[in-house]
């Protein structure tokens, strides 16, 4: 089997590097504006630099891995906009490596750099959000990689450790691919007849390296913020209260799908219903085939392929509660791999679909770094460097807000203009929402940090605007002390408010 140090792949891996590059930053070396989930993360983190302590000076409800990992970045570099946009062709080069070597277990031959490459230009160019979920799904992925070509007590107990780490970033998600693992060890102790014995060695050291693994990275945030503070914000809470947040229950399947009025917005849709049909499908698809040809084909991986699925299966179990797009995208690359092993098959049909992935991928692998590069865009030197913006709504909003504020100075209402203007966030809470998953007490302690700190500027987004009524909604109070203290300097055109004060 040809290793994955090989010329070829690392050609290949050069190759998605520049992709990923040139759609993370405008040439020769401008870092385009993060957005998404990322920047509560990177806020958190500049408030880790300063000395505050995370749960029990800033509220958060996911492991400290990612902080860390940007805390970390930030102490060496500054706090520089170049470093999520690095972070994520990181993150990308680092998946699609992983692939690359788990395919090489499953397949021959070219195809084996098809699941990557589908997974950087379908998939991941639109998921560009360097949050939480990569960090796990990385982890998860690598300890994948660890198993797939032999169950050793070492590599097992190895792969619970990553599984650990996972957890670290994303409670869910490492725990998931725990199951997941458990139950495949379960299944080939059964296929292979092996002494019970055997499967409880393994276990055991699955799950105590995962407890290692969550002991050695939590403790330490722990003892600082307090355990009962820390088992709060990470078990109670979540549990509690985050399917409070409207995108955090089913509803959020398909919800954020471009509408479709034509063929070119159907196109431009393309890879958005790509990914809600491969996850799960494929999974089930591969179940068939498997009852009903594995006897008869006793020459193929059966075992390998059985691990993958079982993975990726579990992984979707953990966002399929909530179901964006953007969790569908972080664990959907065993779903890939499964898909090309599918349609490598010798059938007429099979060939047809194979060819029709790798035209698209490739397209897109060439086409879309192009338009990016050629795009529009507006330049802007923050406090964290010069940033590029290809959009002229959020370029204006950032122009206006950083022409009236300086380094330091409170806002709150977003958290990627607080750590990209290197402004402060003066409350525990980095946002607020119009339901439960905002607390009364976080809108008590919010409405206290604007008075003591006498904060200029508030931004509001329309979202914030819900009918006092709405069932949840604890932010009245806000909306009347943002109503008798502030008012609007500025209405943009996404519809967000600036409210300052009298």
């Amino acid at each position: 089997m040809e290793k994955p140090g090989s010329q070829r792949t690392v050609l290949y891996l050069v190759g998605v590097f520049v992709f990923l590059y040139l759609e993370a930053f405008i040439l020769p070396r401008t870092p385009l504006l993060a957005y998404g989930d990322q920047s509560v993360y990177l806020l958190n983190a500049t408030r880790m630099l300063q000395g505050q302590v995370i749960y029990r000076d800033f509220f958060e409800f996911t492991p400290p891995g990612t902080e860390s990992v940007y805390t970390a970045l930030f102490h060496g570099f500054g706090v520089r906009a170049w470093i999520p946009q690095a972070m994520l062709v990181f993150l990308g080069v680092a998946l699609t490596w992983l692939s690359v070597y788990v395919s090489k277990s499953l397949m021959k031959g070219p195809v084996v750099f098809l699941p990557g490459l589908l997974f950087v230009t379908l998939v991941f160019r639109n998921a560009l959000d360097a949050s939480h979920h990569w960090y796990a799904v990385l982890a998860a992925i690598g300890a994948l990689a660890v198993l797939i070509e032999a169950r050793s007590l070492r590599r097992v107990a190895f792969a619970g450790v990553l599984c650990g780490l996972a957890t670290w970033f994303t409670q869910i998600h490492g725990l998931a691919c725990l199951l997941g693992f458990g139950l495949f060890l379960c299944w080939e102790n059964r296929r292979t007849a092996r002494p019970r014995r055997s499967l409880v060695k393994t276990e055991v050291s699955l799950l105590g390296g995962f407890l290692a693994g969550i002991v050695l990275l939590d403790a330490p945030f722990a003892f600082r913020a307090g355990l009962s503070r820390f088992l709060f914000c990470t078990l109670v809470f979540p549990l509690k209260y985050y399917s409070a947040g409207r995108y955090n229950t089913w509803r959020a399947y398909m919800a954020e799908l471009p509408p479709i009025h034509s063929w070119l917005d159907l196109v431009r849709a393309g890879p958005f219903l790509f990914v809600y049909l491969a996850v799960p499908l494929v999974y089930l698809l591969f179940l068939v085939r498997y009852w009903g040809t594995s006897t008869a084909q006793p020459g193929e991986p059966w075992e390998r392929l059985m691990l993958v699925n079982i993975a990726g299966l579990f992984l979707f179990a953990s966002v399929a509660a909530a179901p964006s797009y953007l969790r569908m995208c972080v664990v959907s690359l065993p779903a890939l791999i499964v898909l090309v092993w599918l349609v490598s098959r010798s059938g007429r049909p099979e060939r047809l679909i194979l060819s029709g992935l790798w035209l698209v991928a490739l397209t897109l692998a060439v086409a879309e770094p192009i338009a990016r590069q050629r795009h529009w865009r507006g330049y802007l030197d923050l406090p964290t460097g010069r940033t590029a913006f290809l959009d002229p709504v959020p370029y204006e909003k950032y122009r206006w807000i950083s022409e009236r504020t300086h380094s330091s100075e409170p806002l709150f209402g977003d958290q990627l203009v607080s750590f990209a203007l290197g402004l402060r966030d003066p409350a525990e809470i980095a946002f607020i929402t119009p339901d439960d998953y905002t607390r009364p007490e976080q809108v008590t302690n919010l409405i206290q940090a604007l008075e003591r700190e006498r904060v200029r500027y508030v931004l509001w987004y329309p979202d914030l605007d819900s009918p006092p009524s709405a069932a949840g909604d604890h932010l009245e109070p806000l909306r009347a002390y943002l109503r008798g203290r502030y008012h609007i300097a500025r209405v943009f055109a996404d519809g967000d408010r600036i409210w300052d004060r009298n």
